[in-house]
């Protein structure tokens, strides 16, 4: 059995054929020592068949459960890696930057931003109020905390799987993960760095935010953080 180092999780729902591209683009691009884990809700997810039949070399892991958060604290657990990145399913993640990720936490990071909001970064797709609030929920919450990242929300990220470990996750809500493992770092001093990525909007199937979920939880982070409550 191959000893892994490294861990790339993505979380998946319903993405279908399709989703057998995207994926075969991040294997393309990362190393031999890392591997590849897709997190799916049930085997009669649409995507489970298509994985299943391809000559991809990604394990499968079912989680009983629903939500993006469930999915990736699922596959952080059957994970094998000491460190991990976390990327979506949907082709929006730029997969050439996974190890340049992974390498910063390598190197000493707990957490490692892909950007859209940095210098060199870019939000492609239609500017909706998922870009408002990605963007903007990051300037005002480093309006007065330095988080060492201009984009907290962005799910593209790489962990230190102590970090992971030691701070535990609590979100129920996929897409506000992120910003608390930002919170819990920067309350715990834990070191966070970015880069600048090209975020592009996916080009086929439906989003699965969801605005009245997203705006409580990030309003609890937020207040988490304001009040330093570890």
């Amino acid at each position: 059995m191959q000893n892994f180092n490294k861990s790339l999780v993505i979380p998946c729902k319903e993405e279908g054929e399709n989703f057998i591209t995207i994926l075969k683009r991040f294997e393309e691009n990362i190393k031999e020592d890392t591997e590849v884990i897709v997190i799916l809700d049930s085997k009669e997810d649409s995507t489970f068949e298509f994985i299943k039949n391809s000559d991809t070399k990604a394990r499968i892991e079912i989680n009983n459960s629903q939500g993006v958060a469930s999915a990736i604290n699922h596959g952080i657990k059957v994970s094998n890696g000491k460190y991990i990145c976390i990327a979506m399913g949907d082709g929006s993640d730029d997969p050439t930057q996974v190890e340049e990720l992974l390498m910063l936490v390598e190197r000493g990071l707990s957490i490692a931003v892909a950007s859209r909001y940095s210098r060199g970064g870019q939000f492609i797709g239609n500017k909706n109020l998922k870009y408002l609030l990605s963007k903007y929920s990051g300037k005002f919450l480093n309006l007065f905390f330095s988080l060492n990242t201009k984009d907290p929300t962005n799910m593209f990220k790489a962990y230190s799987k102590d970090f992971l470990e030691h701070v535990g996750i609590e979100s129920d809500n996929g897409f506000t993960l992120g910003l608390e493992m930002i919170v819990k770092a920067k309350l715990n001093s834990y070191k966070i760095g970015e880069i600048p990525t090209i975020w592009i909007d996916r080009s086929f199937g439906e989003s699965k935010f969801k605005f009245k979920k997203f705006l409580p939880s990030y309003i609890y982070w937020a207040g988490r953080l304001i009040t330093r409550k570890k």
